[in-house]
């Protein structure tokens, strides 16, 4: 720990908060924490609790220069407000630096309960140091809880003594009631130890939960990381996240983004990994078994006769194993019907997941049910379509054509006789037209007349 510390006017800062003030909250910090620290201490309180985002529990970047302004302070007695805040516990500091900016993350801390501050010895002598005695024992009163009258029993009701839960107490706690339906859990092999990770990074309580050790664990499988570069890569992306108390939503969609912008920065372990997989065969991209052992880099990218996966489509990888918990030969079998089966050379994030959410629901568990049972519903689906397609072509508007054996004799003879007509009258009309030699002559005479 440094014993000393300098701040200059040009270092950024950030503020984060563990906590909201309630309303007794600030009675502790006006009566108790206030003849303590001083009025400009408490001021850089307030100011730093008003600079959080709403309903955020951080703020935006800013300068100490800045923060000076808006107190009127110096540098010299904003830092001195700010070590007595550190001191009494309100502030937690801690510093990144490198070579072009020092920043500075201030973590406010909700101040004590009153009955906890008094009960506190070093607090509650300082604060008897401060205001002496007479008002030492007034804050006492202030903050003291009556006690009961003497002579009086508790006659509170129990909780079972008004609800009836014994007929309930065995519906309630069998366990059948707790188990969860069987679903197909996804086989990894690779070998990875989050506790490794966890050691390396040093997080505060809490941060990891089961789940998201669960999707470290995948996107680790994705993108080919050992545990050493894994917790580098947490430490560098959640510097400050891991102090705020983020939702595990948001800390998944974080990994997410981090293992994303991993193309820009190829480690050495992965270019190792990259090397290993391109220098591994695969054999016939149609064959199932294949799909099964082959890690879903190395065979979409040798499907689509590119050196190394594109960004779009390894964050489809990771959502498909992440987010939707398909086994790495079903992603791979899903890549080859989409661009084998369905043509599709250019996949859109929808029509993916779409085709992906439908196998999710159906339960494939491997590649080669995947595709037979998909192919079996294509060709129901494509005899459908040609049903339909051959009704559509003997339908004119609503009404169908009729076929050559569909009418009566009675029908059909008189439409025999109404083409006899037809031809007869044709010829009629044909034979009355005068031919060309006709014409000329009539010609001739219209003009000698004319």
């Amino acid at each position: 720990m440094e014993k000393e510390r300098t701040i200059f006017g040009t270092d950024e800062l950030l503020i984060m908060s563990t906590g909201l003030v309630d309303r007794e909250s600030y009675q502790s910090l006006y009566h108790l924490y206030q003849p303590v620290i001083g009025v400009k201490a408490l001021a850089l309180y307030q100011t730093l609790w008003s600079e959080l985002k709403p309903g955020k529990m951080k703020s935006n970047y800013m300068s100490h220069s800045a923060l000076c302004e808006m107190l009127e302070f110096s540098i010299n007695e904003l830092m001195d407000s700010l070590f007595r805040l550190e001191a009494i516990g309100l502030v937690r500091t801690y510093k990144t630096k490198d070579a072009r900016l020092t920043q500075y993350v201030y973590q406010l801390r909700v101040p004590l309960a009153p009955h906890t501050f008094l009960n506190d010895g070093l607090l509650s002598s300082f604060l008897f140091y401060k205001v002496g005695e007479v008002r030492f024992k007034q804050l006492q009163g202030r903050f003291t809880i009556d006690p009961l009258p003497a002579g009086i029993v508790e006659v509170t009701k129990d909780f079972n003594e008004v609800f009836d839960v014994k007929g309930v107490n065995h519906r309630a706690f069998t366990q059948k009631n707790y188990e969860k339906p069987d679903r197909a859990k996804i086989e990894i092999n690779y070998s990875f130890d989050m506790e490794i990770v966890k050691k390396l990074t040093n997080f505060p309580v809490g941060f990891f939960t089961k789940k998201l050790d669960e999707t470290i664990t995948k996107l680790a499988y994705v993108s080919q990381l050992d545990e050493e570069t894994m917790a580098e890569m947490l430490k560098e992306y959640f510097v400050h996240e891991a102090y705020l108390p983020l939702s595990e939503q948001e800390k998944r969609d974080g990994c997410r983004q981090m293992v994303l912008q991993l193309k820009k920065k190829q480690t050495r372990h992965r270019k190792e990994k990259t090397v290993e997989l391109e220098q591994t065969k695969l054999g016939d991209l149609h064959d199932p078994e294949v799909m099964e052992s082959a890690h879903p880099h190395q065979y979409v990218s040798t499907l689509r006769k590119t050196p190394q996966l594109s960004k779009s489509d390894e964050q489809l990888v990771i959502e498909l194993v992440d987010t939707l918990g398909l086994a790495p030969g079903v992603i791979n079998a899903l890549f080859y019907y989409c661009i084998e089966v369905k043509k599709q050379t250019r996949l859109s994030e929808n029509y993916v997941l779409r085709i992906a959410t439908s196998w999710k629901t159906a339960g494939y568990t491997n590649a080669k049910e995947a595709l037979e049972r998909e192919e079996s519903q294509d060709a129901l689906i494509e005899k459908k379509q040609q049903k339909r397609e051959s009704v559509q072509r003997t339908t004119v508007g609503s009404r169908r054509k009729p076929q050559q054996g569909d009418m009566p004799k009675w029908l059909e003879d008189e439409a025999k006789q109404q083409r006899s007509y037809d031809q007869a009258r044709k010829k009629e009309l044909e034979s009355s037209v005068p031919d060309d030699a006709e014409l000329v002559k009539l010609l001739n005479e219209l003009k000698e007349k004319g």
